[in-house]
C-alpha cells in the first residue's frame, strides 16, 4: 500500500511539473500577443495619414461637370474605417506563421491624428454607401522592428488594395514604402 501511495504521488508531482509549465508557456504567449496588439495599434495611430491617403481619388465631387449637369450637387465622401484589423484567410497565414499576424478592435480615439479636410468615422460593416469611402487594415503583421499591414479602400464598384511597409526607430513606426496589390 505504501508503495503505491509514493508511486501516486511521484506521479501528482510530475503532472504540477508539466501543468505549472503549459501555464506558464500559454501566459507567455498571452502577453507577445498583446505586446503585438498594441504595437500594431501605435503603428495604424502614428501613421493613420499615410495609410489613409489618395482619398480625393475616389472623392467624384472634385471631378468638374459638363454645363448640363452643373445644378446636380455631389456631396464630399466620408471615410469609413472598418472598426475591426481583421486577419484574410486566417487559417492559412497562422499556419505559416502563428504570432506574427494580430487582430484587434480600434476605437475613435484612434483616429484623432487623421488630418483631412475629410470626415472620418468607424463602421462596423461594409454596407456600400455610395458615399463612404470604406477603409479596412487587415494582414498586420509585426516580426522585429518590421512592419506589414494591408490596406483595402472602396466605395461603389470603385477599390484599391496596397501594402504598407513600416520600420520601428526609436519606438516609432516610420513608413518604408507602399505596393499596389490590386485595383479596380
Amino acid at each position: 500500500m505504501e508503495v503505491q501511495q509514493i508511486v501516486r504521488l511521484e506521479m501528482d508531482g510530475k503532472y504540477k511539473i508539466i501543468l505549472l509549465i503549459l501555464l506558464f508557456l500559454s501566459i507567455c504567449n498571452c502577453k507577445n500577443q498583446v505586446k503585438t496588439e498594441n504595437s500594431g495599434k501605435e503603428l495604424i495611430i502614428q501613421n493613420i495619414n499615410f495609410l489613409i491617403d489618395s482619398v480625393e481619388r475616389f472623392d467624384m465631387s472634385k471631378i468638374p461637370v459638363s454645363e448640363k449637369f452643373k445644378d446636380i450637387k455631389i456631396e464630399k465622401i466620408t471615410v469609413g474605417i472598418l472598426d475591426s484589423v481583421l486577419i484574410d484567410n486566417e487559417g492559412n497565414l497562422n499556419k505559416i506563421n502563428p504570432l506574427k499576424y494580430s487582430k484587434f478592435k480600434m476605437c475613435p480615439n484612434d483616429l484623432v491624428k487623421f488630418k483631412s479636410e475629410y470626415k472620418i468615422k468607424l463602421v462596423k460593416i461594409n454596407n456600400y454607401d455610395s458615399n463612404i469611402l470604406f477603409v479596412k487594415f487587415s494582414n498586420l503583421k509585426i516580426e522585429n522592428n518590421e512592419a506589414t499591414i494591408d490596406v483595402k479602400k472602396n466605395i461603389g464598384i470603385s477599390m484599391i488594395k496596397e501594402r504598407y511597409y513600416f520600420v520601428r526607430k526609436n519606438n516609432f513606426w516610420l513608413f518604408k514604402k507602399k505596393i499596389l496589390t490590386g485595383s479596380g
